[in-house]
């Protein structure tokens, strides 16, 4: 008798809640809303680093649109749901399919950099003539006194420390002009490291790149053409950058043997390089190169 009394007394709630207009939260909506604030957080905060520190417009669009994707279902749901009608439990579990791969591959990708960053092999131990590659980063100021950006500062003087007690290795500094830039990276990279005191003669430039995997393509051809290829291969850059360097050079027949890992400046640029290397993933599967 009890227990058909509270069933009873549960189901003229339920009807009450459903006269009233009030509808049940869901663990399913929690769980949707949980992947869409940490989506939201990602991209809002790398849209307010760009507007301080522009990058390309391509990156202006996808971060935009991933924003807006993110609310429409949820400021919107209402008029979707009316608009769908019997679909829109399709177009719900397809969006929520979708931030969920989002946040488990952004979560994925971040363990993956940070298990084993920052083990470094130490100077004494790397072999004579081995060939160090210091990869680009953006650069400022005018063309004719153009400099090292924080980030790319960082990678300089991290490579700079290392290669000063190995004397016979070689450097290749590696960037183009990006679109915000006055200069060419790999040219600003070695007038830094040549006034830090690094010989002009061991540094070869690759003025030109443009992309992470065009850094690896022009540093192969560099290398290929100055007798290199009997070489070890350092790698050096911010941390982040170090796992899809790696992968690259692999893909193109270059062994890495050794890894350098610059800081990042503070821990927003850490976090806002974090949202942007995962784009250049998403970017190398669509381009066929992952």
């Amino acid at each position: 008798m009890r227990k058909t009394a509270k069933k009873k007394r549960y189901s003229e709630n339920s009807r009450d809640l459903s006269k009233s207009g009030q509808r049940r939260v869901k663990p399913i909506d929690i769980y949707l809303l949980i992947l869409a604030a940490i989506t939201l957080i990602n991209y809002v905060t790398y849209f307010i680093h760009m507007l301080f520190f522009p990058e390309s417009r391509t990156a202006y669009i996808v971060a935009s649109v991933v924003i807006l994707i993110t609310l429409l279902p949820i400021l919107f749901r209402k008029p979707l749901k009316k608009l769908f009608g019997r679909l829109f439990k399709a177009f719900k579990f397809i969006w929520g399919a979708g931030l969920t791969f989002y946040v488990i591959s952004f979560a994925v990708m971040c363990a993956v950099i940070f298990i084993g960053a920052g083990i470094e092999t130490p100077a004494s131990e790397i072999p004579e003539g081995t060939v160090f590659i210091v990869y680009g980063a953006k650069v400022q100021g005018p063309a004719d006194s153009a400099y090292p950006g924080s980030v790319l500062k960082r990678r300089l003087d991290h490579a700079y420390e290392v290669m000063k007690d190995v004397p016979d290795a070689v450097c290749i500094v590696s960037g183009g002009q990006g679109k915000n830039e006055n200069a060419a990276e790999g040219d600003v990279m070695k007038e830094y490291l040549v006034n830090l005191g690094m010989d002009d003669e061991r540094i070869f430039v690759d003025g030109k790149s443009k992309n992470t995997l065009e850094n690896v393509i022009n540093s192969k051809e560099i290398i290929q053409t100055n007798n290199l290829s009997d070489r070890r291969i350092a790698c050096v850059s911010t941390g982040f950058h170090i796992p899809r360097i790696r992968y690259l050079c692999a893909r193109e027949g270059l062994t890495v043997s050794y890894c350098y890992y610059a800081p990042s400046p503070n821990p927003v640029s850490l976090y806002t390089s974090l949202v942007r290397e995962y784009m250049s993933y998403g970017k190398l599967v669509l381009t066929g190169h992952l």
